[in-house]
């Protein structure tokens, strides 16, 4: 059963232009040093990456209501490349999404469609 969903839209030409100007201390933010490891060090598949990372935190954090707020950090939301792809759930993410219901069950629908890419998150109970 579904106990909730999130949804976010990234503008890929966004993240490029984030990473020329912050580089690794925007992937610090957003990322643990284990997950950030596993990045492209190529510029543009980097950008997606990147892009498909804040996507799936992004609609992650709105599936469990908190945004990035109330102790909800970047990083306790993990994306796991794949294939698939998938996200975990760490720390106060978890917490949260256990107060909804689920057990920090994730299905994770990610997309990419030119300069967009599209992250769905969905709370399985």
């Amino acid at each position: 059963m579904v106990v909730a969903v999130g949804v976010d839209l990234i503008e890929l030409s966004r993240v490029r232009a984030s990473l020329q100007r912050f580089g690794d201390r925007l992937v610090g933010k957003l990322m643990g040093p284990g997950e950030a490891a596993l990045l492209p060090r190529q510029s543009e598949p980097r950008a997606l990456a990147v892009a498909r990372a804040i996507a799936a935190k992004e609609a992650a954090s709105k599936a469990i209501g908190t945004g990035w707020s109330r102790g909800v950090r970047w990083r306790d939301v993990v994306l796991h490349a794949g294939p698939p792809p998938t996200v975990t759930l760490h720390e106060r993410a978890l917490e949260f999404a256990r107060r909804l219901g689920s057990a920090g069950v994730v299905r994770l629908h990610l997309e990419t469609r030119g300069n967009l890419v599209l992250g769905e998150v969905r709370l399985i109970g």
